[in-house]
């Protein structure tokens, strides 16, 4: 049987990326760094999955799955002879797993076991270009050879949502995950060395940079704004948000509003394929079984407000595009007043804006200057939300 190895064993880990490969015929390693998570892989050699929606939910099971400890020996044994492997920990932890990812890298040249892809589920423009550059640092000149020729990064783009489970369902079992039904998985084309493998959903695809930003400006910023416009009236839950009327609107017309800009940009791709990504991202996040809460949503608005990101990033691009983005400025005044102690991002912009002023913070913490285009879209929005 084929081997694949699924470094994170967390919501996409398991709730996404290990089941595609267990469902097209490999057996799959996964590596963590949980010991409860571990043990439980080992004790089972499969787990639940618990496909939820408004219609109906079922469970379905992932098999020929085991695990070992991510910093392992047996773990770098893995990396150098599986015939696939995708990431899924976070940008943030990605730097942390490069040593024992190269290590694996340079064992494989030493046995000749050929091509690694390596699908990266991360959720980061360019991610394949920065994972290059940090395994470079660590390759000698013959190995980065090798590389160039045999080590296939891989974008792709998870759009697959994943409800929270309750502390009961956790502690009752610690492998359960719960997805929504929706299981495309658009990859970089270009990304692969050798034959590109036969993967359950795969969607090859170039220019790819077409999918991260659907999934970034489209999907994100929209799933965004419901949540920062839900928290300014009073909602609980994100399909609560988006059953209102008002909400509703304006997100539908500010995910047109990415929608148009993705046509202008890619006129290749047929504007009714784009608007019906947008539909069908609407009805999903009215999904109640989703479970969703708009504090989750939310939360760490600094990282939604950054330049590159959903918000910010999505209304440049849109500027750029020549498309008004004037709904989504508004869900960037909202997520600049997005209020909540528990929050450690929203605590330290509320307490920049009350020292310095909007003006000010939308410089330190989106790289956005007041007198710009951007900026005082921002700040005329801002002065008429402050007297409502």
């Amino acid at each position: 049987m084929k081997k694949a190895v699924m470094y994170g064993a967390g919501n996409i880990g398991r709730g996404f990326m290990g089941k595609v490969f267990s469902e097209s015929g490999y057996k799959v390693c996964f590596l963590d760094i949980n010991p409860a998570v571990i043990q439980a892989f080992n004790q089972s050699e499969e787990y639940k999955v618990h496909i939820v929606a408004n219609e109906e939910e079922h469970y379905e099971k992932v098999t020929n799955v085991w695990a070992l400890e991510a910093g392992s020996d047996e773990a770098i044994n893995e990396i150098a002879n599986c015939d696939i492997m995708a990431t899924a920990v976070g940008v943030n932890i990605l730097p942390r797993i490069i040593d024992n990812l190269v290590k694996g890298i340079c064992k494989r040249i030493s046995i000749a076991k050929g091509p690694l892809n390596i699908l990266l589920a991360e959720n980061q423009i360019h991610v394949d270009k920065l994972m290059r550059t940090w395994i470079y640092e660590k390759l000698d000149k013959k190995e980065q050879d090798w590389a160039d020729a045999n080590l296939g990064l891989v974008e792709v783009s998870i759009g697959r949502m994943v409800p929270p489970l309750t502390e009961a369902e956790k502690e009752n079992d610690p492998l359960l995950i719960a997805v929504e039904p929706y299981c495309e998985l658009p990859a970089d084309s270009l990304g692969f060395k050798g034959e590109i493998p036969t993967l359950n959903g795969l969607v090859p695809f170039t220019p790819f940079d077409f999918y991260i930003k659907r999934k970034l400006f489209l999907h994100n910023m929209g799933h965004a704004l419901c949540a920062y416009m839900g928290k300014k009236r009073g909602y609980e839950y994100i399909y609560q948000a988006i059953a209102d009327p008002v909400i509703y609107g304006m997100v539908s017309d500010a995910m047109g509003d990415v929608v148009q800009a993705l046509h202008n940009e890619y006129p290749q791709i047929p504007l009714d394929e784009i608007e019906a990504n947008r539909k069908d991202l609407l009805f999903r996040f009215g999904n109640k079984a989703l479970k969703d809460t708009v504090f989750r949503v939310a939360a760490d608005p600094v990282r939604k407000l950054r330049s590159n990101d959903r918000l910010v990033g999505g209304t440049l691009y849109c500027i750029e595009q020549g498309v008004s983005p004037e709904n989504i400025v508004t869900g960037i005044v909202e997520a600049y007043r997005y209020d909540d102690e528990n929050d450690e991002g929203s605590v330290k912009i509320q307490e920049l804006i009350e020292k310095n002023g909007i003006k000010e913070t939308i410089k330190e913490i989106s790289d956005i200057e007041a007198d710009s285009e951007l900026g005082k879209m921002i700040i005329s929005k801002w002065k008429v939300r402050q007297e409502v």
